[in-house]
């Protein structure tokens, strides 16, 4: 196995001529990896496909990726095996991945940590290949793309979507207010189940709403799209399936997708606030009676 571990260009070779074809083709080798890698915004990196992954070739794109200013730094802190350059938690994930890509043809895909010198990770995309070198000893050939800021967006846009101060969701401005997307929250908001909603009502919202609040609903929202407003702001009622009515605040962008105008928003309960307005109001009705009865100025 350390022979396998030898670079391309010190393999033994059977004549001096083959020794020079074989000098010349590890030449055409290298030029053609240095030109895939100037134009390429992924690294590239060849392992054996043994146990540990042993390094056989990366690029200077991978080398900065992993913050390293050449490769004998790289084998120094790895000892040559890049599994040691995977975080711990992701290392099991990444070669089950691999191996039951390969149970069905010679190509992967997977996504993982790798650890970076003096720094925590890197979030990685991997796409390879399994090829095998003239020794017959295999070789993942791949692509390694930095996905962290992809990551790290995702991770902040679920924590959004599964926020509990509100319901988030995307609907179909139609005649039922279709609903295409929600998250847990908003389902909660209305007292119903995912399963609830589709089975029951056809995912069509306009069944959720106080049937008081429908028609001026419908005037509004029907006067944002004619006027091309980009937000939109409603407060309704709705009826949930134990009877009770609930106040609901929706704050939305309007937007067009394939002829279709959506609404994407954020929805809240605004009970409490309501009835605080609607006991302030009595208090205010039951104040101005007092001061017409007495025919003087309310203390």
């Amino acid at each position: 196995m350390e022979m396998d571990r030898k670079t391309p260009a010190s393999f033994p070779l059977a004549s001096s001529e083959t020794d020079v074809n074989g000098e010349v083709e590890c030449c055409i080798e290298k030029a053609v990896m240095d030109l895939l890698s100037q134009c390429v915004f992924s690294g590239i990196m060849i392992t054996y496909d043994v146990p540990g992954f042993p390094l056989y070739y990366i690029d200077e794109r991978m080398l900065s990726l992993l913050n390293y200013s050449n490769q004998a730094d790289l084998i120094a802190a790895t000892g040559q095996d890049m599994i040691n350059c995977i975080r711990s938690e992701d290392r099991v994930g990444r070669q089950a991945e691999i191996a039951q890509a390969l149970l069905n043809g010679t190509s992967y895909t997977t996504t993982y940590r790798m650890m970076c010198r003096e720094k925590e990770y890197i979030w990685v995309k991997e796409t390879g290949v399994q090829k095998c070198l003239p020794n017959g000893v295999p070789v993942l050939v791949s692509l390694c793309l930095d996905i962290t800021g992809q990551m790290e967006a995702q991770a902040e846009l679920e924590s959004i979507v599964q926020c509990p101060m509100g319901g988030i969701f995307r609907a179909r401005m139609d005649r039922d207010f279709t609903l295409i997307y929600a998250n847990d929250h908003y389902y909660a908001l209305h007292g119903l189940t995912r399963e609830d909603l589709r089975n029951k009502f056809g995912n069509k919202t306009i069944h959720l709403v106080h049937p008081e609040d429908i028609p001026w609903m419908e005037q509004r929202l029907q006067k944002a799209i004619e006027q091309k407003e980009q937000t939109v702001s409603l407060e309704y009622r709705v009826v949930r399936p134990d009877g009770r009515t609930v106040w609901l605040m929706v704050n939305g962008s309007l937007s067009e997708q394939r002829g279709n105008t959506l609404l994407t928003g954020m929805v809240i309960d605004i009970s409490h606030q309501k009835s605080m307005e609607e006991r302030l109001c009595c208090k205010s009705w039951y104040q101005r009676t007092l001061c017409v009865e007495n025919n003087g100025p309310i203390s």
